[in-house]
């Protein structure tokens, strides 16, 4: 399947749905503003538009709204997004408040209002997502720091989790209401360690020490490995059932996902996350590397859930292509 736009976010679905967000820009006076659409795809090749940018947020006042990020829910039938909102001023326009905000979905586009809230969007927040029971979601924020927030939209109350600890990096596993972190060790030394998350409990137990980690961890897709880069160029994935035995592998710094075996990763490799590179598949026990998609190189991309396709957008326009997972 080929989606001849300028794709420049996208999350797949459990169910192989492709949700996308595609930038349009505006001028209104003497300002140009930036409003994104939303577009729901599927695997049969259907295509609508869920979200149209100058209905979304309409002027006046002129407002730029760029999606950062999109998140299905685990049964694929909400969407939380993540943009950064903008409001920008003209000679007869005063500007209003924005900063990174959270807008929540219905699948087919229609917004999902905390209930006695004034407020439109969850504003200073980012990173949002849908817990297992697709009723419940989690968010961070904060200025000084990223702090955990989990919220029933259907209650309106928002509840701090896991107050008095400090992290540096969260990644969501919410289909089993969990995150992995990075942050302080549970010890008195403080040393830096991975962390498993409890995200319904509030409960959290510390899996490893580690000394230096790069970004995110990343999650297999059955929960029960995690994988992460440190010293730079050398992948690392602990196994939960065996924190203590680490499997490493020399890449090279790039951006990875696990394929559905969880023996080999898909390895995207460059410095920068949002620059274009090859993708090749890494085996972690035998250290092997096979380039695919014949070396073309690729903006961004991600495995299906089911494993069973692969998700990308080219370099320039950003086109996004579905092909079947080799």
């Amino acid at each position: 399947m080929v989606f001849e736009e300028d794709v420049q976010t996208f999350a797949v679905g459990p169910d192989g749905k492709i949700v996308c967000s595609v930038p349009h820009m505006k001028r209104i006076k003497k300002v140009i503003i930036e409003r994104d659409d939303i577009w729901l795809l599927t695997a049969n090749g259907s295509r609508k538009r869920i979200v149209e940018g100058d209905k979304f947020m309409p002027a006046p006042p002129p407002t730029t709204y760029v999606v950062e990020k999109l998140e299905w829910s685990p049964n694929g039938r909400r969407i939380a997004m993540s943009m950064n909102v903008q409001p920008m001023s003209t000679d007869d326009t005063n500007s209003s408040s924005g900063g990174k905000q959270v807008a929540l979905l219905e699948e087919e586009g229609g917004e999902i209002r905390v209930s006695g809230s004034k407020e439109r969007f969850l504003e200073d927040s980012w990173d949002a997502a849908y817990l297992a029971d697709d009723a419940t979601v989690v968010y961070l924020t904060g200025v000084n720091g990223m702090k955990i927030m989990r919220l029933r939209p259907s209650e309106g109350k928002a509840v701090a989790l896991f107050e008095g600890h400090s992290f540096d990096s969260i990644t969501w596993d919410t289909k089993r209401n969990q995150a992995f972190a990075v942050g302080r060790g549970l010890s008195v030394s403080g040393r830096t360690a991975l962390l498993q998350l409890d995200l319904v409990n509030e409960t959290l137990r510390e899996i490893a020490r580690v000394e230096d980690i790069r970004g995110k961890v990343i999650v297999s897709p059955s929960g029960k490995r995690i994988g992460y880069f440190e010293n730079g160029d050398t992948i690392a994935v602990v196994d939960l059932a065996n924190p203590q035995k680490v499997m490493r592998v020399r890449a090279g710094i790039g951006r990875f996902e696990f394929g559905r075996d969880e023996q080999r990763i898909l390895l995207k490799r460059g410095a920068e996350e949002d620059k274009s590179g090859d993708l090749v598949w890494v085996g972690l026990q035998d250290g092997s590397f096979r380039p695919i998609l014949h070396d073309l190189t690729v903006r961004n991309f991600h495995i299906a859930p089911d494993g069973e396709s692969l998700v990308i957008t080219d370099p320039g326009k950003r086109i996004l292509k579905v092909f079947p997972m080799e």
